[in-house]
């Protein structure tokens, strides 16, 4: 089946903002409905990586728990913004290279100003039956303290 090289740019480039919204919204108030969101971004053999303390989490099962867990133990509130998208689709694979620009608040001190981070994103997509899939997801965290 022959595709559009527009429309798939514009598929993949959708994954990027579901993503932070879906995580925002789990860490701020996790609604029924928002770990189904979050699985449907992954592949089952998905891969994310952060260079930071975040971590490397390996298969969709560790992904999910990450973000329904994990990261609400210890954050409050998050706030993601994606920019600068390039994007270069090859058949059925793709790579997706992102900036971002991020806030959150911790629990261990929920009054404090938002802590900032930015970097850049360098993931790799895939086309599955159901769409385009985040296979491979890697953070450059590039926050200056």
């Amino acid at each position: 089946m022959k595709t559009n090289p527009t429309d798939d740019i514009e598929e993949i480039r959708l994954l990027k903002p579901k993503y932070g919204d879906v995580i925002d919204r789990i860490v701020r108030d996790r609604q029924p409905g928002d770990e189904d969101l979050l699985e449907a971004l992954f592949t089952d053999d998905a891969i994310l990586h952060f260079e930071s303390a975040l971590g490397r989490h390996e298969g969709l099962d560790a992904i999910v728990r990450f973000f329904v867990e994990d990261l609400p133990a210890a954050t409050r509130w998050m706030w993601h913004s994606f920019h600068s998208p390039l994007i270069t689709v090859d058949g059925d694979t793709a790579e997706g290279r992102w900036t971002l620009y991020a806030l959150a608040v911790g629990n261990a001190d929920p009054t404090a100003p938002p802590r900032a981070t930015y970097g850049r994103y360098i993931d790799r997509y895939v086309r599955t039956a159901d769409g385009w899939k985040i296979q491979h997801q890697y953070f450059l965290d590039e926050t200056r303290s």
